[in-house]
């Protein structure tokens, strides 16, 4: 028997399984199926509801499973005065489970544009707004806890980065007030940095490990070399690369170092869409994947060569034609 609307049947040549396209878990159609999913969701409430008794029952000794809540697109409270804010404001519930709670105001993350990529283990928080292909990479913590933070097209922000903001800052006007982190387009922030309530422009490159402190401001086309420490109140001209601990300037950006900062924002744009691809895909897919891997382990080089339609010397195995 076929494979039935929706599913696609692969084989590996040793183990033929089928794929369901409806999604990964898709509810029966015939009348048993609809009869076991209906018993079996009586059966599991029927479990919450005992397993809530028993809690009660036990009292101050019970133990209490908590699950970790997913952090890595996670919605904060929102700031009243921070406007406009770069997320999606919205009011929900206080207390959902109440049927008159008071309204809670909350910023969401917001995406614009295209599809970039958040890896799954890192954290993009509150009011934040992401541009068109931009990529957050594993470990990754943007905080927009108490005020916003903006990335601009096509900006990589790599591996455990963190990106925070400020509620008072002695660089701000007026001084102690507070001061948003904004992130502009094709900029690459290298593994580790630190950026703190600061302003980067357009095309700019932050080295690994650079630390950029409060009301640093980096115009468009300028290098903070890696491990560099800029202070507070900086400026970074454009066309410069500062370096150091405190950083100072130490020259002037070469044309070939301009066109690796722009080709570093394209390549992490071409290889977000392949890490997007692999954590968004099912078991399904996954299973079948490893499946194939298994397959091609045994292959031999005599079965690969006449694929390819290639000859090879007894000897040297060095290729003697190739079929046209």
């Amino acid at each position: 028997m076929g494979p039935g609307s929706g599913e696609t049947q692969y084989s590996t040549g040793t183990m033929p399984f089928t794929v369901v396209h409806l999604g990964r878990h898709p509810k029966p159609k015939d009348l048993i199926g609809k009869a076991m999913y209906a018993l079996g969701g009586m059966m599991r409430g029927l479990g919450t509801a005992l397993d809530s008794i028993g809690v009660v029952v036990q009292g101050p000794y019970a133990r209490h499973d908590h699950l970790v809540p997913n952090t890595a697109w996670m919605p904060f409270e929102a700031n009243a005065d921070i406007k406009p804010a770069a997320g999606a404001q919205q009011q929900v519930p206080f207390n959902p489970r109440l049927r008159e709670s008071p309204a809670l105001d909350i910023v969401a993350p917001l995406k614009k544009g295209s599809a970039g990529f958040v890896a799954p283990n890192a954290k993009v928080i509150g009011n934040v707004s992401l541009g068109s292909q931009v990529s957050i990479w594993y470990g990754a913590v943007l905080r927009g806890d108490i005020n916003a933070i903006t990335v601009g097209d096509k900006t990589n922000i790599q591996d455990n980065v963190v990106v925070h903001v400020a509620r008072h800052s002695l660089t701000s006007a007026p001084a102690g007030g507070p001061k948003p982190t904004v992130i502009g387009s094709a900029v690459t922030i290298g593994h580790g940095a630190t950026l703190h309530a600061c302003t980067i422009g357009d095309g700019c490159l932050v080295g690994m490990g650079a630390t950029l402190l409060d009301g640093v401001m980096l115009e468009p086309g300028s290098i903070v070399g890696a491990g560099a420490v800029v202070p507070p109140g900086a400026v970074v001209k454009s066309g410069e690369i500062w370096a150091g601990a405190p950083a100072k300037l130490l020259r002037k950006l070469s044309a070939e170092e301009k066109g690796f900062v722009a080709a570093s924002a394209d390549n992490y744009a071409k290889l977000a869409t392949e890490h997007r691809i692999e954590n968004g895909k099912l078991f399904e897919e996954v299973f079948l994947d490893a499946a194939i891997a298994e397959e091609r382990e045994w292959r031999s080089l005599t079965d690969i060569d006449l694929h390819m339609g290639i000859a090879r010397d007894d000897q040297t195995q060095l290729v003697l034609a190739t079929r046209g």
